[in-house]
């Protein structure tokens, strides 16, 4: 039988829980996620909290707490899907437990990564999920000055009590120059972000150490870099790089990597406007494996980040020491990387 208000009763969960024949305790309990309520019990003062249209008071909640159940979020790049589909699963995390959150960007500003943490502080967010440009950056020092819970993503920070959830860049570059060498190239261009992200240094050092081990002479003029991790960017230093003194006869490649499926994208817009064939031409192992890479001709071979489970974790990290302030975790997630063969590669062996 639906249940009809009286305009004069405030409705409230001692009022719910007379028509429920329970305690106010109990409604409570039922009304949070993840509750240990009688299952029929909670459907009960649910559907009665629904169809008088009340809904928990989280800024109540939040004043009695002292928590405003909101969450900030600073990543580098909101232009770059890999980070717009980790900050749509811990958006979805945070709906399902009544949490909202504020959203920046630094564009690898270090003076922009600053502002961005001191203006969540400033609003007192329960806590912080950064995607930070350096893992030795002051700027991660004053979330710890400031007492501030915070869970580093896609970086390896230098501060031991700092919890992190990434995937090793170093073994990204690993995994996809030895893929290359398998295949029989030996000359290999790096074309990264810029570099004083301090996982492109991670990248290139990856890098490095495969040649060391195969025995290939290291050459300088095969390591650059471009501006962003963007399609613009990698096409402006891949078509420089080919149309300048005529395709630059004096550096010579057989295949590519790159730290960043988007720069990875801009070359093959290059390729495309100059009638240069993948991988005839070039062969090009990427990173990242966003999800319309599968879509490109030819496919892209590219290195898997798991950007659905960097997202719950680091979630789930900050929520946990967000309500166990007494008890905190200090967590260290290490995601192993995965090459997704497709079909950017040509053996020339």
């Amino acid at each position: 039988m639906s249940i009809k208000k009286n305009s004069n009763q405030n409705v409230n969960i001692k009022y719910i829980a007379k028509l429920a024949g329970v305690s106010h305790t109990t409604v409570s309990r039922a009304l949070r996620e993840n509750s240990s309520t009688n299952p029929k019990t909670k459907e009960k003062i649910l559907k009665i909290a629904r169809e008088l249209n009340y809904y928990p008071n989280h800024i109540a909640k939040g004043l009695r707490e002292k928590k405003t159940r909101t969450i900030g979020i600073i990543f580098n790049d909101l232009n770059n899907p890999f980070y717009t589909e980790i900050l749509t699963f811990i958006n979805e995390i945070l709906n399902e437990k009544g949490y909202s959150m504020i959203v920046c960007t630094s564009n690898y500003d270090y003076e922009r990564e600053k502002k961005n943490i001191i203006t969540m502080i400033s609003k007192n967010v329960d806590g912080i999920i950064i995607s930070p440009i350096d893992g030795k950056s002051d700027n991660i020092n004053l979330l710890l000055e400031n007492n501030m819970e915070a869970v580093l993503i896609d970086c390896l920070p230098h501060f031991p009590n700092m919890s992190y959830v990434y995937t090793d860049h170093n073994k990204i570059a690993r995994i996809a120059t030895e893929y290359l060498i398998k295949n029989g190239h030996t000359d290999i261009l790096v074309l990264t972000g810029p570099y004083k992200n301090s996982l492109v240094n991670d990248f290139i050092a990856g890098h490095l150490q495969i040649l060391k081990r195969y025995g290939i002479q290291r050459k300088k003029d095969l390591i650059m870099n471009a501006d962003e991790h963007s399609i613009d960017s990698g096409y402006n230093a891949f078509k420089n790089l080919l149309t300048k003194n005529g395709f630059n006869k004096n550096i010579y490649f057989s295949a590519i990597i790159t730290n960043s499926d988007l720069i990875a994208i801009g070359i093959y817009w290059v390729a495309n406007e100059l009638r240069i064939n993948i991988p005839d031409n070039y062969s090009i192992v990427s990173c990242d494996n966003i999800k319309f890479t599968n879509s490109l001709t030819p496919p892209l071979t590219t290195v898997h980040q798991p950007r659905k489970r960097i997202g719950s974790e680091s979630i789930r990290i900050l929520l946990y020491n967000i309500n166990n302030k007494n008890k905190k975790l200090i967590e260290k997630i290490g995601f192993e990387p995965y090459i997704v063969v497709r079909g950017s590669v040509r053996n020339i062996k």
